[in-house]
């Protein structure tokens, strides 16, 4: 198997289209599971995974293999995609309406239709507190809840000490149960 490395060289180099593609493959699988255990929704996370993708080969001249590893590079790109759609207007809009295929759900129907709207709609106001908080505490959030990363593998990775990654991730889980008891 080719590295990415070389991968990337013949993309930057020689604009190698089969080398893209090779890139796109390896990756596109994690980064849609990535995406998608964060908005829960099927055809925003497909939708947003291509926008993550058309950001990293457009961005693909700009990265620097010594700074960080690729995958790094581009799980931190679909972190920040994923953040902005949380802050965008098109959300925040999208909040807003109501889909006839949501509120038409017959609990009779399907029980678990409505338990997983309802977690949808849990996982999309969790992920619009942490979206109002600066870029590096929600990438500390993402990386622990998304990636399963320990708070000691976050701090190696943002370059901080252990006790301000623990300090500032325990923060935002405090704020988020404290929006949920006052808007439940």
């Amino acid at each position: 198997m080719v590295s990415d490395e070389k991968l990337i060289r013949k993309i930057t180099r020689y604009h190698d289209r089969q080398a893209a593609d090779e890139l796109f493959e390896r990756y596109y699988r994690k980064v849609y599971a990535y995406v998608f255990r964060q908005c829960g929704e099927r055809e925003l996370a497909m939708e947003l995974t291509q926008e993550i993708f058309m950001a990293v080969f457009q961005g693909l001249h700009g990265f620097d293999g010594r700074r960080a590893a690729f995958r790094t590079w581009l799980y931190r790109v679909a972190a920040n995609k994923i953040t902005d759609y949380y802050r965008s207007r098109r959300y925040r809009e999208g909040l807003r309406e109501v889909s006839l295929e949501d509120s038409e759900v017959e609990i009779t129907q399907d029980e678990n239709v409505v338990e997983r709207l309802s977690q949808k709609e849990t996982l999309q106001q969790i992920m619009e507190i942490v979206a109002g908080y600066d870029l590096m505490w929600v990438r500390i959030f993402q990386m622990k809840s998304f990636e399963g990363k320990t708070f000691a593998e976050i701090a190696v990775t943002l370059n901080l000490p252990d006790n301000t990654v623990k300090s500032r991730y325990y923060a935002m889980i405090k704020q988020i149960r404290k929006q949920f008891e006052t808007s439940g």
